[in-house]
């Protein structure tokens, strides 16, 4: 009888890294051991090479400052998906949305021996020893068992799964459908949603925060785009790939922004986007009067480590504040993502 599968981890810490020398891809010992272990019908060190791959083609977009997060980001999602299709006898290459649907499911409620009870290192690092010789922290697991929001976290999942497939795709040049992970609303229609008074309490006080400019207003055009347009997130803020731009808003005749529809359709989209997106222009250094350039919309991810300070911070506020239905909305606030400001602001 076949042991059970137990997940593993994959890829190195972020100092170990190195986006060049991929031959020399795993490195450690005992993750190699783990490798040779999987099926063959999953194509283990296939997998893991093109995703290696990935990640050095998307090293390219990374800031000093946002590199170790950045990675960090990245192969947590891919290390889930790894192990998950692993444990299936599928190939991560081979997957299409059927298979990422069964992921997805799996990915919000994942069983109790792929969850640790709290975050740990990834391996038993010796500081006298090479990382390749370092063993594997037997009580790492892929996802935490503390509660957390799942939909906001396959959010983040689809961003980076998507992109995955976006690059493999095109790095074979297969005129196969690319797959998407589309995930599922975990959503009641009858949960409670935002009023715009709490909406306009979040808006006005982030702007307060005392931190930096650049990412808070990307954070507030964002936000937005969340209550006013009725364009999907990924059509406007795209992919790697394919990033949504700038030019994708222009102004009618009256000077009023706007957003094309799909039957070509001008929408307005109202006084406060029309401030937050004059104000970002100006940050850009653009004029609001002349032709919009074809630049991406947003420099990095607006749902970034910055956006999560941002809501923790707001969150405290709301608790510490003297106004009752703001105390009240402070567990609301806690799960606010575009998703949940979209559906509060459709009718």
């Amino acid at each position: 009888m076949a042991s059970p599968f137990v997940s593993f981890p994959i890829f190195c810490p972020y100092a170990e890294w190195r986006p060049s020398g991929l031959s020399q891809f795993p490195q450690n010992a005992d993750v190699i051991a783990n490798l040779e272990a999987v099926s063959a019908s999953s194509f283990p060190f296939f997998s893991v090479w093109y995703c290696q791959r990935y990640l050095a083609w998307l090293a390219h977009s990374w800031s000093p400052e946002q590199a170790s997060e950045a990675y960090y980001f990245e192969t947590t999602h891919l290390e889930r998906l790894l192990n998950w299709s692993f444990s299936q006898g599928f190939s991560l290459l081979d997957l299409d949305s059927k298979a990422l649907l069964q992921y997805a499911s799996f990915f919000c409620n994942p069983r109790p021996d792929w969850c640790a009870p709290k975050a740990c290192s990834k391996f038993l690092a010796d500081p006298l020893d090479r990382y390749q010789n370092w063993m594997i922290n037997p009580d790492w697991r892929p996802f935490l068992s503390l509660s957390r929001d799942a939909s906001r976290q396959l959010g983040l999942a689809q961003a980076v799964l998507n992109k995955f497939y976006d690059f493999y795709y095109h790095e074979i040049s297969s005129n196969r459908p690319v797959p998407i992970l589309k995930g599922k609303s975990l959503h009641s229609k009858n949960s409670p949603k935002l009023t715009d008074y709490e909406m306009d309490w979040y808006v006005s006080n982030l702007q307060d925060l005392p931190y930096g400019e650049s990412y808070k207003i990307s954070t507030l055009v964002y936000f937005a785009l969340a209550r006013s347009s009725r364009r999907t997130r990924r059509r406007l803020v795209g992919t790697s790939s394919n990033p949504g731009l700038l030019n994708q808003f222009s102004k009618n005749s009256e000077g009023e922004w706007g957003e094309l529809l799909p039957r070509g359709e001008f929408r307005v989209l109202g006084n406060e986007f029309t401030l937050m997106f004059e104000r970002y222009l100006r940050h850009l250094g653009l004029d609001s009067e002349m032709p919009i350039p074809p630049h991406r919309l947003f420099a990095t991810s607006p749902d970034s480590k910055f956006a999560r300070k941002c809501r923790a911070e707001l969150v405290r506020m709301a608790l510490a504040s003297e106004d009752v239905q703001i105390r009240e909305a402070a567990n609301k606030f806690r799960f606010l993502t575009f998703s949940s400001m979209r559906r509060s602001s459709t009718s």
